[in-house]
């Protein structure tokens, strides 16, 4: 009975990352939507500090990220391209985009399992590693040109659906491709990253009266 409630219990929890003719697993995509609302919920709880050492502002608003399925098919479209680069914008409608690559003397296959949080976790080093003193917290130009775009993307409040595409068929096996679309998009100049203020303790708190309380972010 026990073995009966855990197997029922595993296939609730993947139940709403099923994409039908998607590449990922559902285990994947669930990987990857936890690590992104965990960065989130660190950064506006003020938990995090950039490249000055200084604690990043605290934040309100802050969307919880979800899977969209279109965007990972739109994305794995990209990623089965194999080109280390952006697609281009006028094929994404408000769409943000993040790409990594990762190559190897031999096949990259066994990295498909991490490959999504792999890529997540670079992305989001951007802010330890490269982002600057921000008190204001909008994307100036200033920002842009420190190569911090990735993280700036992961982290911008207004956006809340993600999908993802992995390719491990390039350079003959030897290159992995990670992209992964956002939407709304972010890295919008002159914009707030994301909110100053506290984050949510109750529905109240979010312009979409809805909080998830343990973490702080707004459910759309």
């Amino acid at each position: 009975m026990l073995c009966s409630f855990m197997f029922a219990a595993i296939i609730i929890a993947v139940e709403g990352y099923r994409c039908q003719g998607g590449r990922l697993t559902p285990e994947q995509r669930k990987a990857i939507v936890i690590q992104n609302n965990k960065f989130r919920s660190q950064l506006i709880r003020g938990e995090l500090k950039n490249k000055a050492g200084e604690f990043m502002p605290r934040g309100k608003n802050m969307l919880r990220m979800r899977w969209s399925c279109s965007l990972e098919y739109s994305a794995q479209r990209w990623a089965d391209r194999c080109i280390f680069g952006h697609s281009p914008r006028d094929q994404r409608n408000n769409i943000g985009e993040n790409v990594y690559a990762y190559w190897s003397s031999g096949s990259v296959e066994g990295h498909r399992k991490t490959a999504g949080t792999d890529a997540g976790k670079n992305w989001w080093s951007e802010l330890p590693e490269r982002y600057g003193s921000n008190p204001s917290n909008n994307l100036t130009a200033q920002v842009s040109s420190q190569g911090v775009l990735h993280f700036t993307q992961m982290a911008w409040g207004k956006t809340y659906k993600i999908g993802c595409g992995i390719a491990t068929n390039c350079d003959g096996g030897r290159t992995l491709m990670v992209i992964c679309h956002y939407s709304p998009a972010g890295n919008m100049l002159k914009e707030l990253i994301y909110e100053l203020g506290e984050p949510c303790k109750k529905n109240n708190d979010c312009y979409t009266k809805k909080c998830s309380v343990k973490s702080g972010l707004c459910n759309k």
